[in-house]
């Protein structure tokens, strides 16, 4: 997904996982983060440039970090 077209309130899913090596986020929001998940776009993460969003995870509430290529319009 194109990083300008990110903005909250979107539905998205997750389709592939990089690296999280030097993201300074708390690990539970980097320990649910899972290839398929459905989730809703709930804000940028601070410090990351407006590369890096969280998402609200479909059904169980959990909120993971990914990066705006990592998921697409569900």
């Amino acid at each position: 997904m194109d990083c300008n077209e990110v903005k909250p309130g979107l539905n998205v899913k997750i389709t592939e996982l990089g690296e999280t090596t030097g993201m300074m986020i708390a690990p539970k929001h980097l320990n649910v983060r899972a290839v398929g998940i459905i989730g809703i776009v709930k804000n940028w993460v601070p410090g990351h440039g407006g590369d890096v969003w969280f998402i609200e995870h479909e059904g169980s509430g959990e909120v993971g970090a990914y990066v705006f290529n990592e998921f697409e319009l569900a």
